[in-house]
C-alpha cells in the first residue's frame, strides 16, 4: 500500500503549554486508524492540525506527498457535535461542502443523495434537523464529510454525545460505510473498544505533552459485527491498549479534581 498520510516531528505548544512533541505517524492508503489516550493529550489537538484548523509548531504533514497547511477539500472533518443548521434540511446541511467548493450542479445533488442513502437516511432529504435522532443527525454529518469526496477522512469523537447501544450501531454502520469506499480515516476517541472494533491501527498517546507511545496494529478478521466484542482476542486487545495508558488516565483524572 501506498503512504497516504506522513507526519514527521509534529510539535505544538500553546504558549507555555506543550500539548504534543515529536509526532511521527505513516497512514497507508485505505487504513483505518484510531487515537487513544488519556484526556489531555494532544488527540484533538493532532486531528486539526492536520485537518489545517491549527498551525504546528515544528514538524511537516504530507498528503500524497503535499504539504498541508489550511483547510482543503481533500480533507472531511466529522466533529463531536453535529453542528447542522436547523434551517436546512438534511440534504441542505450534507450539500454545504460541495457548496462551499462552488460544485452544487445535479450531478452533485445526485451524489449527496445517493449518499444519504448510503448512510441509511433514504427518505429523510427533506427532514430538519430537530426531525431526527442524535444518530441520525450524526448520519448527516458524516454524509456531509463525504459529499466532498476527501481523500481522508478526519473523526472527532463523533459518536461521544451519543447513548451506548446508539454508538454501537453507529459503529457498525461506519465500518459497513468505509468498507464500500475504502477511505483513509483518523479516528479520535476515547473509547479503546470503540478504537479496537472499528481500527487497523491504533495509535496510543502518552499524556501532556502528547507523544506516540505505541502503534497497536489490530488483526482481526473483517467484516467485523458486533459479536466480536465478546471474543477473548478483542478482549485482549482492549486489555493491552488499557494497560498502555491506564497510569497516564489515573494521573489526568486525579488533577483533573485536585
Amino acid at each position: 500500500m501506498a503512504r497516504k498520510l506522513e507526519v514527521t516531528g509534529l510539535s505544538k505548544r500553546f504558549d507555555q503549554l506543550e500539548a504534543l512533541r515529536g509526532i511521527d505517524v505513516a497512514v497507508e492508503r485505505g487504513e483505518f486508524i484510531s487515537v487513544v489516550g488519556p484526556s489531555g493529550c494532544g488527540k484533538t489537538t493532532f486531528l486539526r492540525i492536520v485537518a489545517g484548523l491549527e498551525p504546528a509548531t515544528s514538524g511537516t504533514v504530507l498528503l500524497d506527498g503535499r504539504a498541508l497547511g489550511k483547510p482543503g477539500g481533500d480533507r472531511g472533518f466529522v466533529f463531536q457535535n453535529d453542528s447542522l443548521l436547523p434551517w436546512r434540511t438534511v440534504l441542505g446541511n450534507a450539500m454545504i461542502g460541495p457548496e462551499v467548493a462552488g460544485s452544487i450542479g445535479p450531478k452533485e445533488r445526485q451524489r449527496t443523495l445517493d449518499l444519504l442513502k448510503l448512510v441509511g437516511l433514504g427518505g429523510f432529504e427533506n427532514y430538519y434537523p430537530r426531525q431526527l435522532s442524535g444518530g441520525m443527525r450524526q448520519r448527516v454529518n458524516l454524509a456531509r464529510a463525504l459529499a466532498i469526496d476527501p481523500d481522508i477522512l478526519l473523526m472527532d469523537e463523533p459518536f461521544a454525545s451519543l447513548d451506548a447501544q446508539t454508538r454501537e450501531i453507529m459503529q457498525t454502520e461506519l465500518l459497513r460505510i468505509w468498507e464500500q469506499g475504502r477511505k483513509t480515516v483518523l479516528f479520535v476517541t476515547h473509547q479503546i473498544d470503540e478504537a479496537v472494533f472499528l481500527s487497523d491501527r491504533v495509535l496510543v498517546f502518552a499524556r501532556r505533552p502528547g507523544r506516540l507511545q505505541e502503534s497497536v496494529e489490530i488483526t482481526l478478521p473483517r467484516p467485523r459485527s458486533l459479536e466480536l466484542k465478546r471474543t477473548p482476542e478483542f478482549v485482549a486487545y482492549v486489555d493491552r491498549i488499557w494497560k498502555l495508558i491506564e497510569d497516564d488516565v489515573r494521573t489526568a483524572v486525579i488533577h483533573e479534581h485536585v
